[in-house]
């Protein structure tokens, strides 16, 4: 609230704001805040929930654990619907190593379907059926 000041009758003085905390940074959680103690997230201090096996060293040695011997021998075949089975019942068993789950997610990934083709199909019935109603509609 503006105050004229009691020496001159020509200045205008405010009331300058306190220096405490307000009520939304009392609330706010986030380091570097005004907050006293700010609360951060505990990011990256627990344990991981899995094995981590680097990229670059699956790149270098295959994996090949004897829990997937049969699935690999199913693959070397040809038989992809029946390595993809066995990969999967490993990939759920809860006994089965990280090595043989992170294999055993490879060999899924390399039998997928591969969803190009699929959608480029799609596409071109989209595009067919636009290009059927434009006819349609056009055709006087």
């Amino acid at each position: 609230m503006p105050s004229t000041g009691a020496g001159r009758q020509d200045t205008v003085q405010y009331s300058m704001a306190q220096n405490t905390a307000s009520v939304t940074a009392s609330r706010n959680t986030v380091p570097g805040t005004a907050n006293e103690e700010p609360v951060a997230p505990p990011l990256f201090t627990g344990a991981p929930r899995r094995e981590y096996i680097p990229d670059a060293k699956r790149v270098k040695e295959p994996l090949a654990t004897p829990e997937l011997q049969k699935a690999r021998a199913f693959f070397d075949e040809g038989n992809f619907a029946a390595a993809r089975a066995e990969a999967k019942r490993v990939r759920r068993s809860k006994d089965a190593s990280a090595q043989a789950r992170m294999e055993a997610g490879d060999l899924l990934d390399r039998t997928a379907i591969d969803q190009g083709p699929l959608a480029a199909a799609v596409g071109f019935l989209i595009l067919l059926g636009l290009l059927l109603m434009y006819v349609a509609t056009n055709n006087s």
